[in-house]
């Protein structure tokens, strides 16, 4: 192994390459000429795995102004039987248009020995088709391979093909059956070639089963009803035996989605998904110290000024006006735990929204309620309060006060001791009762939406802004958690106008962003280019769970999942990766025996989170005296 580098000296004449911060040679170059310049080959071969190449520049820059060099392409090259110059390929090169016998293709062009490579999710019934054919005069051969980390590569097809003047294309379909949803690498290579010649691949596309063009049914109401720290496990049909009949029945009746993905651990940075059809990254709520900026296109205002009702109501003190959530409804109202406002409380207030007389259902409506869900504090009397498991409890959780007394948990050295069994089953007993009290108010908002004649036409949403499973070491409900996947994978029910799709259960990955995709299209009003994807297509269209990789982000750390492997790492550090079913936390590091897979999901990452215009610049909350209070008694 060597590594080259195409350079143009400019204060500087050598660099030394170092690998894992040991010496690995040195670059020499030449002041203000470009040259192709490579290290000895390394004396010791390189163990499977990350390692960090870094180049250390001798020379003096001029009054700190001139760079030391420029560096075109760095490579990391294998010793091998080519003498020929490496020439690092670009996109103008590679991408071309190409007639042979007067058949046009866009095409792909390789010099001989190259290949490209794309990893991809395999879907139902994949095939690979693509034209193969040689510029220039001469013969070349082509091969379409697949690639399988850990696995010997499979040669799907092999052609030859004629330059000059009987060049032309020879057809290529190539089933990827025994592949289907799977995350593999197609790479499609020129093995051989004339000298001159170049093998070109005209138009490669990978099929898949014929997917119907759906879209989701035109609605006249859009609800939006957000719980809090609410996990799967804790609603039917999760756990069917639950009892909160409102939601199973919106279960049996609507789309489950098994693969939704929060994408934060921030409560408001989720909410700012669900009404901006944005990642946190370009949304800017990227802590729990952040708001949304001023200007940025929401919900509530792009479906007001196409005429329709919106509102807002939130007992979350995250989305309260301090952190930029109250701008762009008609209607913003926020019961702060401070007062004796009830937990359901957004949604009882939307009960009385929806059934407001003066208003025309004809315009359109767009509610988003955000509840307390299970989180402090609880709406139980002292009765009630005793009446929970386990008998005779006499720790320090209470109703009220629920979320101090865990903040106190969180904040002593030795949480494991004091945090006890019994005040976890106290304080489950008070999340199951809130979820009850949840279902009612759900219930009563089904209702509503009948007596307004608007239940047909309506998309109602239902799910959570991140979970907090009772963990028997740490007290819950911390704010902006470890990106872990049990605190990211919360509940997603939609019911869609009209019952349509009614009890599926997707697979599809879906994230917050889509909900607000989803929202506008069902009321036919343009977000322009901003969001997600829009659900009912992906549901209809039979999206698989690696078509798509989902970004999780907190501060400067990344968790993206693809399937079920998952990328995690923080910016400037080496990632590790793991097989989500049969390692759920984590704990050992595939990256070295899976490196296809490690760096196609660190690009897809990368891809996700590179800003697509002028990142928004992060504006800090303006914390009042009544969201402090609220926040105080929240447990923040």
């Amino acid at each position: 192994m060597f590594i080259g580098a195409r350079v143009r000296g400019i204060a500087s004449k050598a660099a030394s390459v170092l690998i894992d911060g040991k010496a690995a040679g040195t670059l020499s170059f030449s002041r203000h000429q470009t040259r192709k310049v490579e290290t000895p080959l390394l004396a010791t071969p390189l163990s499977a795995g990350m390692h960090t190449v870094s180049l250390r520049f001798s020379g003096a820059s001029r009054d700190g102004v001139d760079p030391f060099a420029e560096v075109d392409w760095l490579r990391v090259g294998l010793a091998d039987d080519d003498p020929s110059s490496f020439a690092a390929p670009t996109l103008r090169d590679v991408e071309q248009n190409v007639a042979l016998s007067g058949v046009p293709h866009r095409a792909l062009s390789l010099r001989a020995p190259g290949s490209l490579r794309c990893t991809m999710g395999v879907p139902p019934d994949g095939r690979l088709h693509t034209s193969v054919g040689l510029v220039g005069v001469g013969e070349g051969e082509a091969e379409l391979r697949l690639l399988v980390d850990g696995q010997a590569p499979t040669t799907l097809r092999a052609a030859r093909v004629v330059g000059g003047e009987r060049a032309t294309w020879t057809d290529v379909d190539v089933p990827l059956s025994g592949f289907e949803g799977q995350i593999v690498t197609l790479e499609l290579a020129a093995t051989q070639a004339t000298r001159g010649a170049r093998v070109v691949f005209g138009d490669p596309v990978v099929l898949g089963r014929d997917k119907s063009v759906a879209s989701v049914p035109r609605a006249r109401a859009v609800v939006i009803v957000v719980l809090t720290g609410v996990d799967p496990l804790r609603l039917p049909p999760w756990s069917p035996d639950r009892p909160l009949p409102t939601l199973a029945t919106l279960a049996r009746e609507g789309v489950v989605f098994d693969r939704y993905r929060a994408p934060t651990t921030v409560t408001g940075g989720v909410v700012a998904s669900i009404i901006t059809g944005l990642s946190p990254t370009e949304h800017a709520l990227v802590d729990n110290q952040a708001r949304l900026p001023d200007g940025l296109p929401t919900l509530g205002r792009v479906v007001r000024e196409a005429s329709a009702r919106t509102a807002m109501f939130t007992a979350n003190p995250w989305t309260f006006e301090a952190f930029g959530f109250s701008r762009g409804w008609d209607r913003y109202t926020v019961f702060s735990p401070v007062s004796p406002a009830l937990g359901t409380a957004p949604i009882d207030e939307l009960v009385r929204f929806v059934g407001e007389k003066d208003q025309s259902p004809e315009k359109g409506l767009l509610a988003v309620a955000h509840a307390r869900g299970i989180h402090p504090p609880y709406d139980l009397s002292p009765g009630e309060f005793a009446q929970l498991q386990p008998a005779d409890y006499a720790g320090p959780l209470d109703p009220r006060r629920a979320g101090q007394v865990l903040e106190r948990f969180r904040q002593r050295k030795k949480a494991k001791e004091k945090w006890s069994a019994a005040d976890r089953t106290r304080l489950n007993g008070m999340m199951d009762t809130a979820l009850v009290a949840t279902d009612r108010s759900l219930s009563n908002l089904i209702d509503s939406l009948r007596k307004a004649e608007l239940w047909d036409d309506t998309l109602l949403i239902v799910t959570s802004d991140v979970a907090s499973a009772l963990d028997p070491v740490a007290p819950p409900f911390p704010e902006a958690l470890e990106l872990a996947e049990e605190v990211l994978s919360v509940p997603l029910i939609v019911r869609f106008p009209g019952g349509a799709l009614a009890g599926t259960r997707s697979p599809a990955p879906a994230t917050s962003a889509d909900l607000a995709r989803t929202a506008l299209a069902a009321l036919d009003v343009d977000l322009g280019a901003q969001g997600g994807k829009e659900l009912f297509s992906l549901v209809a269209s039979g999206t698989t769970p690696v078509e798509r990789a989902l970004v999780a982000r907190l501060g400067d750390r990344y968790a993206t999942r693809w399937g079920d492997f998952r990328l995690a790492g923080r910016e400037g550090s080496p990632p590790t990766l793991c097989q989500l079913t049969t390692d759920p936390h984590c704990e050992h590091d595939l990256g070295a025996d899976m490196p296809q897979l490690t760096m196609s999901l660190f690009r897809e990452t990368y891809d996700a989170e590179a800003p697509k215009e002028p990142p928004r610049r992060r504006e800090n909350a303006q914390w009042d005296a009544d969201t402090t209070a609220a926040l105080n008694v929240w447990g923040r």
